[in-house]
């Protein structure tokens, strides 16, 4: 019987993704064998996991697959502990990358045992039969897969779904991130939740990296949540003196210089202290990003303990997708759909941001608002996300630093309301002001 051809780093992380996706575990439950790992203590731990499973699929425990490792007793689980931590502590390779490889291997397996049966049978003249057992084969390879299956059983499964609700009350790490917005956070029952993708737009240098960034300053500051801040254009450097700026309450042009006034740096300094390992910065300007390099670093940063639970990109209009396509059009609507589908996966809060149609002449100095019909190169990316809207100001709302907030729609609540905020851009903060916007009738409604 042949083993497995991958290295010991790819035969952890097989294990390690049965603990965190149920429907591939179940798939490697069906086609692995504990003799294709290529220690002991890796097949092991695939015992222990077949066991768990076992027991689990007649109901017998609910216990975390990882915890099946802490439930084996004997001498070996104290002889295989230092693997046992590999497993559960480091993600090394890729999950679409374990799929694809793990998929192959199967299917060349079936391959070639059903190849020496139907040899076999072939040279005893048993032609039919040596069809047959290929034919089968060919049905099975053509059913290995590993993807998760989106299937409910919608009565049986009432109490789990309501458990799984009321445990997400007690956890924080479930709880929804604050907009900044209080008419915004309430219509929407707290904020952005983890399995959501919103995104604002505007024209250009109109505040979308700003407003991302506050968004990632309340992550971090109010909710005291990791953050990803995943960067497309610009310069890390340039970003994080804007975060240094909001955090801080200096003046913008002082952090860049490293002109900080000292009482404002302490109290930072030490605020900082309690901060640490809530924010990281990834910038990658290659212009032939896509999803894959975002989820990359996902799993490198988890390598090094840092498991966010926000996601801001900077912004998704800049991102490739993995598919060939045909048109730019085709490459937003492509990655923003691999957006949303890594928010969901990872279970991530998301936001990002879009650009708007280019300005008509006088769109700087006469106010209005953009609506989604203003979404430059593809309104499609609106029936992705999950809440969407745009920031509105004139030139003359910028000098007062002022903005105005659109939120058009919610993938679960109408909204189509707008707020004015403070727009301080030589601190980097954005505020909400003490008031619900309401715009001037135009004189077309008026006639």
């Amino acid at each position: 019987m042949q083993g497995f051809l991958f290295d010991a780093a790819f035969q952890r992380a097989v294990l390690r993704l049965c603990m965190q996706d149920e429907a591939f575990c179940s798939r490697v439950m069906q086609y692995v064998l504990p003799e294709y790992f290529s220690s002991a203590p890796l097949g092991w731990i695939f015992r222990a996991f077949k066991a768990y499973w076992d027991a689990y699929q007649q109901r017998c425990t609910d216990m975390p697959l990882r915890q099946a490792l802490y439930q084996v007793e004997g001498e070996k689980r104290e002889l295989y502990a230092l693997e046992v931590e590999h497993v559960i502590a480091r993600v090394v390779v890729e999950d679409a990358y374990i799929k694809e490889q793990l998929k192959d291997f199967i299917a060349r397996s079936l391959f070639a045992v059903a190849h020496e049966e139907s040899a076999k049978l072939f040279n005893a003249s048993r032609n039919d039969e040596a069809y047959d057992v290929m034919a089968k084969a060919q049905e099975k390879i053509q059913q290995v897969s590993f993807e998760r299956i989106e299937r409910q059983w919608f009565f049986e499964e009432l109490q789990e779904r309501q458990h799984l609700r009321l445990r997400a009350q007690l956890d924080i790490s479930h709880a929804p991130f604050h907009t900044g917005i209080h008419g915004l956070d309430q219509i929407t029952e707290g904020g952005i939740q983890k399995g959501e993708l919103w995104s604002v737009f505007a024209y250009a240098k109109r505040c979308k990296t700003t407003w991302l960034i506050n968004q990632g300053f309340r992550a971090t500051r109010v909710n005291r949540r990791p953050t990803l801040h995943f960067l497309l254009e610009g310069t890390g450097e340039q970003t994080a003196a804007r975060y240094d700026a909001a955090y801080s309450h200096e003046l913008y042009t002082r952090v860049k210089r490293g002109d900080m006034d000292p009482a404002l740096y302490r109290y930072y300094a030490q605020e900082a202290q309690y901060l640490k390992g809530l924010l990281v910065i990834r910038t990658c300007n290659d212009w032939d990003v896509n999803i894959l390099r975002v989820k990359a670093e996902l799993l490198e940063l988890r390598a090094h303990g840092f498991i966010p639970d926000m996601l801001i990109l900077d912004y998704v209009d800049l991102m490739r997708s993995r598919e060939r396509v045909d048109s730019e059009t085709q490459h937003q609507v492509a990655s923003s759909r691999d957006l949303k589908r890594l928010i969901i996966n990872e279970n991530l809060a998301g936001w990002t941001a879009w650009q708007a149609v280019r300005p008509k002449p006088d769109a700087h100095t006469t106010e209005h608002i953009l609506t989604a019909s203003h979404v430059a190169d593809a309104y499609a990316k609106v029936r992705i996300v999950d809440c969407w809207g745009s920031l509105n100001a004139t030139e003359d709302e910028m000098t007062r630093g002022e903005m105005r907030v659109f939120i058009e729609g919610h993938r679960d609540h109408a909204v189509g309301k707008t707020w004015k905020i403070q727009n301080d851009l030589s601190r980097m903060i954005m505020a909400q002001s003490s008031y619900e916007y309401t715009p001037p009738a135009s004189k077309d409604a008026d006639s």
